[in-house]
């Protein structure tokens, strides 16, 4: 069914953002190494501690930024799930109703074929067995769709949770970072290279841990085809049980009318 790789699609919808993380606190290959004078001394400090603050605050601004982008896309996925569940229950509420109409056209045809008290009442006992087996078709099916629905939505929910967890960790270990180098630049100016070869490596370190934990990302497909192939079983589980129904009640119609008749 088209839903399972809308559902896919959407799941997977904040990849590029998350991606874009790692590239926010890439290495500070700009900064370089100088000196500066103040008055009549001259102090050697690094323009890397210089442009420091501005370029944290940079950071610290994307960052925020994509938080702020990854909260939009998580609220859009729920929607379009939602909106992708609704569409189907469209669908099938107007096929249904569809199939209602020219059931109810075809038994009452093969009403107007019985002129027998036996054959009125077999045409009755064949509706009733008919309709149980519809709605007992329906029923496995409502169960199956609402099953896997769960099961995707809990799939997305827990994502969405596990990526925040992360984000958070991958943020804290970049602020920290940043901070410690500030701190340095402020206790020590003239050791730019030291420090930034620091900070490069806490951000390496920051950027390598985010992009191992997302990794699971990968599992989330496959999970879901997992609930989408449990759902299908589950439908044609029911539509050989419909089938065999059908089957059963036709015969029980034909003993009473005779095969040519029905």
């Amino acid at each position: 069914m088209k839903i399972h790789s809308n559902v896919v699609q959407h799941i997977g919808i904040t990849s590029s953002l998350i991606a874009s993380a790692v590239l926010i606190a890439a290495p500070v290959s700009v900064y370089a190494l100088g000196s500066t004078t103040s008055g009549a001394t001259t102090t050697k400090t690094s323009p890397f501690c210089t442009e420091l603050p501005s370029k944290s605050t940079t950071i610290t601004n994307e960052m925020s930024t994509l938080s702020g982008k990854l909260q939009t896309a998580w609220a859009n996925q729920t929607q379009d799930l939602a909106n992708a569940f609704q569409k189907v229950d469209q669908n099938v509420a107007t096929d249904r109703a569809k199939a209602d109409s020219e059931r109810q056209t075809d038994l009452t045809k093969l009403m107007t074929k019985a002129t027998t008290s036996a054959e009125k009442q077999a045409v009755t006992t064949y509706e009733t067995a008919v309709l149980q087996a519809v709605n007992t078709r329906r029923t496995a099916y409502d169960n199956a769709r609402s099953s896997y629905r769960s099961s995707v939505e809990g799939v997305a929910s827990g994502r969405q949770t596990t990526v925040k967890g992360q984000l958070a960790v991958f943020e804290s270990s970049v602020d920290d970072a940043l901070i410690n180098a500030q701190a340095s630049c402020a206790s020590t100016p003239s050791q730019g290279a030291s420090i930034r070869a620091t900070l490069v490596g806490s951000l390496k370190t920051a950027r390598e841990t985010f992009q191992g934990d997302r990794k699971s990302d990968s599992t989330v497909e496959t999970q879901i085809k997992q609930y989408a192939a449990t759902r299908n079983s589950a439908f044609d589980s029911a539509n050989s049980v419909f089938q065999t129904s059908m089957q059963n009640a036709a015969k029980a119609l034909q003993q009473v009318f005779g095969k040519t008749n029905v």
